[in-house]
Order: C-alpha cells, then sequence, then structure tokens
C-alpha cells in the first residue's frame, strides 16, 4: 500500500532485525523525551480486538485460527513464514489499519507537545517505507548474539528463526539505508549511552 505520511508532524523511522534490541532503544529514547509508537504491536493489538479482522483471518487461515474469541498468533506466525502468499493476504488485511492507528497517535503525541515520533517497526525497510523518513534509526547486532536472544526471550526454534531471518533484510543493507546507526552487541548500558549520544548530537544541530 502507499503511504504518506502527514506534513505537520516530524516523524523518524526506527528499525532493526529480530532480536536487535529495537524495542529497547524504544524504550531509552522514551526516557529521553522522544516517544515510539510500534507499528508491529498496534498490529497485534488490532488482531486481539477488531472483530471484522478475525472474520478475515478465518477466511483466510480457517476457523480454528480463532480460539475463545482470541486469535492464536503463534499459529498465524507458523504459516506465515512458510508461506509467502498467505503473508502477503494477511498485509493487506492489517495495514491500512496499523497506518491508520498510528497516525492517530502519533497526532496525539503531536498535540502533547512532542517535537519528534519514532515510528518503530521490524520490516520498515522490507516494505519500502524507509524512504518515507527524514531519519532512518537502524539497530544492528550480529546474527548469533540475536539468535540467543530470541531463543530466549520467545522460546522460538532455531528454525523458525532462521525462517523469519529470511524474510528480513541483512545489516548490510540496513546499514546503506540508515541515517544514524546503533551498535547493539554490547550491554544495555552501552546502547543507552549511545541514545544519550546520538540525541545530544541532534540538539545540538537543532534538529530537536
Amino acid at each position: 500500500m502507499v503511504v504518506s505520511l502527514p506534513k505537520n508532524i516530524k516523524i523518524w523511522g526506527l528499525t532493526g532485525g529480530i532480536g536487535s534490541g529495537k524495542s529497547l532503544a524504544a524504550k531509552f529514547f522514551e526516557e529521553l523525551g522522544i516517544p515510539a509508537i510500534n507499528l508491529d504491536f498496534l498490529g497485534r493489538e488490532i488482531l486481539d480486538t477488531d472483530p471484522t479482522v478475525h472474520e478475515e483471518l478465518k477466511n483466510l487461515f480457517g476457523p480454528k485460527i480463532i480460539k475463545s474469541s482470541q486469535v492464536d498468533r503463534s499459529a498465524i506466525r507458523e504459516i506465515i513464514f512458510k508461506n509467502p502468499e498467505k503473508r502477503e493476504e494477511l498485509e493487506k488485511i492489517l495495514h491500512p489499519k496499523i497506518w491508520r492507528e498510528f497516525f492517530e497517535r502519533a497526532q496525539a503525541k503531536s498535540k502533547e507537545g512532542f517535537k519528534v515520533i519514532l515510528c518503530e517497526a521490524a520490516l520498515l525497510i522490507e516494505h519500502n517505507h524507509a524512504k518515507l523518513f527524514p531519519k532512518l534509526i537502524v539497530v544492528t547486532a550480529s546474527e548469533a548474539t540475536r539468535k540467543k536472544r530470541v531463543i530466549a526471550r520467545d522460546k522460538m526454534s532455531e528454525e523458525l528463526f532462521d525462517a523469519v531471518l529470511k524474510t528480513q533484510v541483512n545489516d548490510t543493507i540496513r546499514k546503506q539505508t540508515a541515517t544514524d546507526l546503533l551498535n547493539n552487541d554490547g550491554t544495555e548500558i552501552q546502547l543507552k549511552n549511545s541514545i544519550k549520544d546520538l540525541v545530544t548530537s541532534w540538539k545540538k544541530g537543532n534538529l530537536i
């Protein structure tokens, strides 16, 4: 789908591969007064709460995808990483709703007085949305580090991790696309300090 950002709000992108730590980075940005709205979280919220989406999911994946009025997100994840066509159909259902909700929340944040709002999502580059943003902050980490984190955090199998990885661009492409890079192979404190330094540089450059 074609997306255009509102002209009255300064919105920058925040992305990174699975297990890179982009959500942790978003938390640290928030602590410094730069809120982040997570597109992936909005997608999960819509999956869980929108009854019209539930009907479309039943048509796409079958009635068993809804259990006790709840979407079986684990089952969907297994299906879409093995079936690209199903993933594309799911995106057609969700993406317009996700962006509509994002813009509403961004407008609300702007009215609260925030100067910059981050659009956080794993697949900004993959969906050709990176070019929307005047700035694209990319969080990177080695594949080995990311795999270890995700398996520990999500109890994900190595097979599924590798399948997810294949749907994402590599860090070489991310680095080429980024305007700002944050390496997260180290500790949380190191990442936090890197973000503090980055925000300080933006302030010195009168960007925020």
